[in-house]
Order: structure tokens, then C-alpha cells, then sequence
């Protein structure tokens, strides 16, 4: 197992079965172990009551204990074996309710008969929070009419709504900010396992140089990216966002645009996703298959573009099989590898300028960048030297994708000379000929190292 996977899978296993709720003693020790996991990370904090648009920062919450025992002794729900029958940030009770009261305080999706699933709402409503448990409908259908023991022990403390950043600094101050929610209590698919792809990517980020700097936020789902875009987004120079979601779900890759479509990190993300996963759904803001944290980022006043890749839909999500277990490996490694090739082109994207008057011969020894057509003379033929030894150059999934185009290669070394007038860039031409990013890049290196080519790196936030 590679350094990379062994880390993030070995803080999957140690985070995966806590008690991540908006705030607690738990969350706090997870946010801990998580900074410690990464480099250059950091926890902001906001006090307990701490408003921003009607927004409260969320009391901790703590858990005894909460059983529910049937009118025959049996017990139908113990916190202590199953955390998600308890609603999440429930108050504390303790009482015999009959069969007809307890039904407004049960939860159970019959779709899922055997799930348990997650009431999270009162972690939205903690001023006015109701007591219950989740139960798997098929359990919740049988339960007998009769009295039932409710004894749920529980506790709101003031505390702190906690997160965890953390920054890679480039070149240039501005920033790409990733983001990802944290919390949702024993489950990973829908939050954590997404946090942890997030940090991953802007760890392997520091291998190389880089012109702009890029911070990874993991913080309490909507709540924690509203205090941080009113406290810290600006004295970041956070740009542009990218919310990164459900990285290890059995479901396909989508994304979700910022408000406005046309971000940097959106035409990136369009970019490569059209090779990776050429049948993604793109869908427009807030119109995808999850809602996240882009409506924090992507408001008037704050104005930071946002879009978001995940997988979905799954059928594990906000349930009891939501669990370390159903996480795929290559998945989340898939989706690293997408955002990185997706911050390679923000990183090395150029405004292509001539160095030639009239058409260069290409195939001259002094340049050697000839690329041969798949046909010649109505007959197919294999690559040339030059053709195979530039396709081996590069990394293996663009170097398969170039492959499977040998045609468009030929058109692109055909339509740069017309194209290169100081305005193009290097994006322009890989759209316009239909090839991966880093072909075109790197074939227009080989262009400079001759001095046909001035290329000059355009800032994506300018």
C-alpha cells in the first residue's frame, strides 16, 4: 500500500465510527487527530451562540446513554449499539409514552426496511431540538401497541464550532479553497471520506512548485463554511471553491457548476471530466444530485464561485450502511487524480505567442515535432518516431487519451500556427481539438524548447 493510501485510509478507520456531530467532545477530538494526520493545518473555532445571518453556532452535545424498552421488557433502540437510533442532538427524556405518542417521535424510511438512517434537523433547529429515535421500518412496523420506557441522557454545554484548514502556499496569495463537511456522525460516504480526499489532493500538491496557493477547509456542513466565509475566506484570498463530496461511493462521477458556469475551476473541471468520465452529469448550480456547502460560498456578498464534484446517487446515504466498509478505495483515488488534473491546468494554463513568421516545417531536423495523421494516401498508418516518443512521454492517463486520438493530434500541430496570436491559450487549443489538457501542453513545450513558442502562464482568477 502506497504512503498516500495508507495515510488516508488508516485516518478513515480512526475517525469513520466517532460521534462527529456540529460540536461535542467527540468532533473536537476527530478535528484534532484529523490536523495531525496533515501538514500545515490549523483549527478556527467559533464560540457556542455566535451568530452570522441567523446562522447559531451550535452548543456541544453529549450522550450518556438513550435506550428505548418495549412494552414487553424488549429493547428497541440502544444509543450504545447503534448511534444513529438516536436523533442527533436530541434533548434528554425520560418517560412512558404509549404506542400512538411514540409514533411522533420515530423515524424509518420505508423504501429501506432494514436501515437505520440519520435525523440530522435538529442540528439546524438546536433551539428548539425534539427528542426520537430512527428505527429500520420493518422493526417500526411491528412494534405492539403498549407503554414504552423512553430513557434518553443527554447534555447541551457551551462549546465550539470547530474546523479544520488547512494551506499550501504558492507563488500568488490567491487561492482555490476545497471544501468538505466533516460532520454526520458513524458515516463517511457523506462527508468524511470527502474531507479526507480534499486533504490528500492539497498534500500531494506540495510535491512541486506552485503560482497559487490552495487551502482545504473540512468543517460542520453549511453551518462551519458560512462563519468561515464571513471570517476567514477574505483574509485568505480564497478565489474561487471547489466542494468535493461521497469521493468513495459506488455511483458515478457528477458536478455541479458555480452560480454563474463559467468559473475557472468549472471550465477545468468540464475539461477533464470530459475524458475521464465522458457521461458525467454536469449539472447547473444547485440543480445536481446532492446539495452541499456551495450556497455558503456562492451568495451576493460573499462571491466566491463554487462548484462541486461528487459521486451519486448511493444507495448507503444518510444510513447505517453508510459505514468505513462501503468506501471503495479506487474511487477516492479517482477522484483525487480528477481535482489534480484539474489544478494542472489552472497551474500551467498559457497565453500561446508566435516566435515564427510564415509556416514552419515541422519535420525539419532542427525541430522535429512532425506528428503523422492516422491515414495517408487513403491508407491507415502507425504513428511516426516522433508521434510514439511524445505519446510515451506523458503521464499514463493522458498518454492513453492521446492514444485513442491520433487524428486530433495531427490537427492540433496543423491549426497551431494559425491559432498562437498572443491571445490563445493552451485550454483554447485542447477544447478546440478535442485533446487532454497536458497533451497540448506539453506538445507546445516541445514548441518552446524550439523557439517557435513564447508561452506566458494566465492567472485563472484575473
Amino acid at each position: 500500500m502506497s504512503p498516500e493510501l495508507n495515510r488516508w485510509r488508516s485516518t478513515l478507520d480512526l475517525l469513520g465510527p466517532r460521534n462527529r456531530v456540529h460540536a461535542g467532545a467527540d468532533t473536537s477530538l476527530c478535528y484534532r487527530q484529523l490536523a495531525a494526520a496533515y501538514p500545515n493545518t490549523r483549527i478556527l473555532d467559533v464560540a457556542s451562540g455566535e451568530c452570522s445571518g441567523g446562522w447559531r453556532a451550535p452548543p456541544a452535545w453529549e450522550v450518556d446513554e438513550a435506550t428505548l424498552v418495549g412494552p414487553g421488557g424488549e429493547v428497541i433502540a440502544d444509543w450504545g449499539q447503534q448511534p444513529l437510533s438516536l436523533f442527533t442532538y436530541s434533548p434528554p427524556f425520560r418517560g412512558v409514552v404509549d404506542r400512538d405518542e411514540l409514533e411522533h417521535h420515530l423515524m424509518s424510511v420505508p423504501a429501506l426496511p432494514d436501515r437505520t438512517p440519520f435525523h440530522f434537523r435538529n442540528q439546524y433547529r438546536h433551539w428548539a431540538p425534539e427528542w426520537g429515535f430512527c428505527l429500520p421500518h420493518a422493526v417500526r412496523e411491528r412494534l405492539p401497541p403498549g407503554p414504552y420506557r423512553v430513557d434518553i441522557r443527554t447534555r447541551f454545554e457551551a462549546g465550539r464550532l470547530e474546523m479544520v484548514e488547512q494551506t499550501l502556499e504558492g507563488e500568488n496569495p490567491e487561492a482555490l479553497l476545497l471544501v468538505g463537511h466533516f460532520d454526520h456522525p458513524y458515516m463517511v460516504l457523506d462527508g468524511l471520506i470527502g474531507c479526507l480526499a480534499g486533504h490528500e489532493i492539497v498534500t500531494r500538491l506540495g510535491a512541486a512548485p506552485r503560482r497559487l496557493t490552495y487551502r482545504m477547509l473540512s468543517t460542520v456542513e453549511i453551518v462551519g463554511s458560512v462563519f468561515y466565509a464571513e471570517r476567514w475566506a477574505r483574509q485568505g484570498a480564497v478565489k474561487e471553491a471547489l466542494f468535493v463530496a461521497t469521493a468513495g461511493a459506488d455511483a458515478p462521477l457528477c458536478y455541479q457548476t458555480s452560480f454563474g458556469g463559467a468559473s475557472a475551476i468549472d471550465r477545468a473541471m468540464r475539461h477533464i471530466l470530459s475524458f475521464v468520465a465522458p457521461t458525467a452529469d454536469v449539472a447547473p448550480f444547485r440543480r445536481g444530485k446532492l446539495g452541499n456547502d456551495e450556497t455558503a460560498f456562492d451568495v451576493a456578498g460573499v462571491d466566491i464561485s463554487c462548484g462541486s464534484i461528487m459521486r451519486a446517487p448511493f444507495n448507503e446515504y444518510h444510513t447505517d450502511a453508510d459505514c468505513v466498509a462501503a468506501v471503495l478505495p479506487d474511487h477516492v483515488e479517482a477522484m483525487i487524480a480528477l481535482v489534480l488534473r484539474a489544478i494542472n491546468v489552472l497551474e500551467r494554463n498559457a497565453v500561446l505567442e508566435r516566435g515564427f513568421e510564415g509556416l514552419p516545417c515541422l519535420s525539419a531536423p532542427e525541430f522535429d515535432l512532425y506528428i503523422s495523421g492516422a491515414m495517408m494516401s487513403q491508407a491507415t498508418q502507425e504513428m511516426n518516431e516522433t508521434t510514439r516518443r511524445f505519446v510515451d512521454s506523458l503521464a499514463p492517463a493522458p498518454r492513453r487519451e492521446a492514444a485513442e486520438r491520433h487524428d486530433a493530434m495531427a490537427w492540433m500541430m496543423n491549426i497551431l500556427p494559425a491559432m498562437v496570436d498572443g491571445r490563445v491559450t493552451t485550454l483554447d487549443v485542447a477544447e478546440k481539438v478535442g485533446l487532454p489538457f497536458e497533451v497540448v501542453d506539453s506538445y507546445t513545450e516541445a514548441w518552446v524548447e524550439k523557439r517557435l513558442l513564447k508561452k506566458t502562464w494566465k492567472h485563472p482568477f484575473r
